[in-house]
């Protein structure tokens, strides 16, 4: 007798074109906003409405006139791109960046090192190029921290080249020329982004996606995958040998909040309704642009004040917890997180003149950050300004050792300035790590480093950019600050190896780097020794910083070797 088996190829079949067709009409509502995505009526109109604008849809619109289908449209001529003084400053800085590389390149006293300058060039020109591009979408916030980590790299390279000028006198205006070209791109980049704000109309809006609109739509697909493996509506949403936490803590969710008078919190567990919701909000960013932004900025916290309604309360109702459950709330709080405000209307400031922002940008006062920033960038030109003069072919050890020093903290207030960049508060976070910098400057005060020179023309000017990053009425976060300053501790020290390929050894390394003796190593700990308040500190104190690693869970194999032979689950001890 022959066992006939049933046929499942068809059930998953049709429930797989179930699902296809439910999510087709999903896109459909959402993309055309139709109600009834069957009614084809309602589909043509939508789409005639969806793309007006386009030469096919005009053509069937005449048609419907009886007019003829191919009507040849009259060609305006085309109007010729009017180069902006910011696009003129860019080719002028980076012309002059190609000249500095070229020189340096081309150096009879450096050709030693032409690789290494080769490399150098590649790498600053393809940074440059992209910069330039991503500057001009700083709308997008995944483009504007393109831009900033650009600039970053560019500052690097630009200290790099103060650090090796230093130590090596017959070169030094040749490369203090390249750290000078490379500042002035950092600087045009700046105001790229916030002419690119302002060339999209944003005005007086003060809003800006945390994250680009493009993943959006992403963010939102993983909320609804999320709750259908919650409800088990997926095709394998659990093995046969599975516990169903899902179903379990779905159900127990859904009554207690009946129970507790949460019920409208249940609608958002109905797929239909909360895609709605996400759609809606997606829909009203209008493509990130400043009217949908606008237009998002007044509705989106109010609209999801019920979405973080159910993550509070799923979070405290999940007994036992439940993967599934978990895997809903953090998706929807990782859409929700999307809506919150990003910082970046200061570089409105940098880049537009302060008379035009009554009235065209709203009619904010100028906060205490914005300020702060302002004056920022007027005292870092002035520092650099004065910075390149200060050494004049010497290469006796204090001037080098205060030129080094002095341009170390004119990279750190270039970081500075991209944290209030970046920053909407007066005293946030970026500002307070912008302020551990200040403890830099007065570190400089309590070593020896200074050349009579420095202290009567560079003194009066970190002075003011002291005040501006610590103003008195901070409440200062030491933990903040000092992994800050820590960040820039491991910075200092990869930078030894690279600075020995260039420079010819007028001066010990190691009177710069060395960990223990060394003046820029110095120079941080003094800076978070002061900034933690310590009295009678010395220069060799206990303050380390050290290079955070990722910590691995110990396995079955490591504990059972820790418990047995008494060392440390992650094998410290061990012969």
């Amino acid at each position: 007798m022959t066992t006939v088996f049933p046929n499942t190829g068809n059930l998953q079949s049709g429930t797989t074109e179930s699902t296809r067709r439910l999510e087709l009409d999903n896109l459909i509502r959402r993309e055309l906003k139709v109600g009834d995505p069957n009614d084809a009526k309602q589909v043509a109109e939508a789409l005639m409405e969806r793309y007006q604008s386009d030469a096919r849809a005009r053509a069937i619109a005449q048609e419907s006139k009886g007019l003829p289908f191919l009507q040849s449209p009259s060609s305006a001529p085309a109007m010729r791109e009017v180069a902006t003084a910011t696009t003129l400053d860019m080719e002028q800085a980076v012309n002059d960046v190609n000249m500095d590389l070229r020189e340096l390149t081309t150096n009879n006293l450096l050709k030693d090192v032409v690789p290494e300058l080769q490399g150098w060039s590649d790498a600053i020109r393809s940074a440059i190029q992209e910069a330039k591009s991503s500057a001009q979408f700083a709308l997008d916030t995944r483009q504007r921290d393109k831009t900033f980590a650009i600039r970053r790299q560019l500052g690097d390279y630009a200290r790099m080249a103060r650090l090796v000028g230093a130590l090596t006198p017959a070169a030094n205006f040749s490369y203090r020329n390249l750290a000078q070209s490379l500042d002035e791109v950092s600087s045009v980049l700046l105001v790229a982004m916030g002419e690119a704000l302002a060339n999209v109309g944003f005005a007086g809006g003060q809003y800006l996606l945390q994250t680009p609109y493009i993943e959006l739509q992403v963010r939102r697909d993983s909320v609804i995958y999320a709750l259908r493996n919650l409800v088990g509506s997926t095709q394998q949403a659990y093995s046969p040998s599975d516990w169903p936490r899902g179903i379990d803590a779905y159900r127990n969710l859904y009554k207690v909040l009946e129970e507790q008078g949460q019920g409208d919190l249940r609608s958002l567990l109905v797929e239909n309704e909360l895609a709605r919701i996400m759609d809606e909000l997606i829909r009203r960013a209008a493509q990130g642009t400043s009217e949908g932004l606008r237009a998002l900025g007044s509705t989106a916290q109010i609209d999801l004040q019920r979405f973080s309604r159910l993550i509070a309360m799923g979070y405290r109702l999940a007994n036992p917890e439940s993967p599934p459950l978990t895997s809903l709330l953090e998706a929807l709080q990782m859409f929700v997180d999307a809506f919150k405000p990003a910082g970046g209307f200061r570089l409105l400031r940098i880049a537009r003149p302060p008379i035009l922002f009554y009235g065209l940008y709203g009619n904010r006062d100028e906060t205490d950050g914005d300020k702060r920033l302002l004056q920022l960038l007027i005292h870092r030109g002035s520092l650099a300004s004065k910075l390149d003069c200060l050494m004049e072919c010497n290469c006796d050890e204090p001037t080098v050792l205060c030129q080094v020093a002095l341009d170390k903290i004119l990279y750190d207030v270039d970081r500075a300035i991209d944290l209030y960049a970046v920053g909407n508060q007066d005293s946030g976070l970026p500002e307070k790590r912008a302020a551990a910098y200040g403890f830099m400057i007065e570190a400089i005060g309590e070593l020896p480093i200074l050349t009579q020179e420095a202290t009567e023309k560079i003194q009066p000017i970190i002075n003011k950019i002291k005040e501006l990053l610590l103003p008195n009425e901070f409440v200062l976060d030491q933990d903040l600050m000092k992994s800050e300053l820590c960040n820039q501790f491991v910075i200092d020290k990869n930078l030894q190896q690279l600075s020995g390929i260039f420079a010819p050894g007028c001066i010990s390394p190691d009177r710069i780097f060395n960990e223990e003796t060394g003046m820029l190593p110095k120079l941080t700990r003094v800076a978070i020794n002061i900034m933690l308040g310590k009295s009678g500190f010395a220069l060799n104190d206990e303050v380390k910083c050290v290079e955070p690693r990722p910590r691995i869970p110990a396995d079955l194999e490591t504990a059972i070797s820790a418990f047995v032979f008494d060392h440390g689950i992650d094998g410290t001890g061990r012969e």
